[in-house]
């Protein structure tokens, strides 16, 4: 729902006597609770000073790929992915690694047979 049907949606919703909170028009409405708060606020809905957490948006986290560099000094083939050592392989034409996980790796006393048996 765009901006302004959401708010036209509200002051019904409002008007009605529904219990109106950040969280409650954040449900409602799937919006995050900042915008929930820029909403009503600008609506003239009297919201409570524990709200006002919700009155300024954190700063963007800087965007970057999926996985992240490890500090513990591995090659460029091995990186941090989603918490665990990963080997990169290869990546994709558009740059996602691809490999495998460390722990999903045989042991290094085992080895790859290359005539298939």
């Amino acid at each position: 729902m765009r901006q302004r049907q959401r708010r036209d949606s509200a002051r019904e919703w409002i008007r009605f006597g529904a219990p109106v909170t950040a969280k409650s028009y954040a449900k409602r409405y799937g919006v995050d609770r900042y915008t929930a708060y820029d909403d009503l606020t600008a609506l003239g809905f009297a919201l409570p000073d524990s709200a006002r957490q919700w009155a300024q948006r954190p700063p963007a986290a800087p965007r970057g790929h999926a996985e992240r560099r490890s500090d513990q000094g591995h090659d460029e083939w091995w990186t941090v992915l989603d918490g665990r050592l990963f080997f990169v392989a290869g990546r994709t034409s558009g740059g996602a690694p691809y490999g495998m996980f460390a722990d999903e790796m045989p042991p290094s006393d085992e080895s790859f047979d290359s005539s298939g048996t």
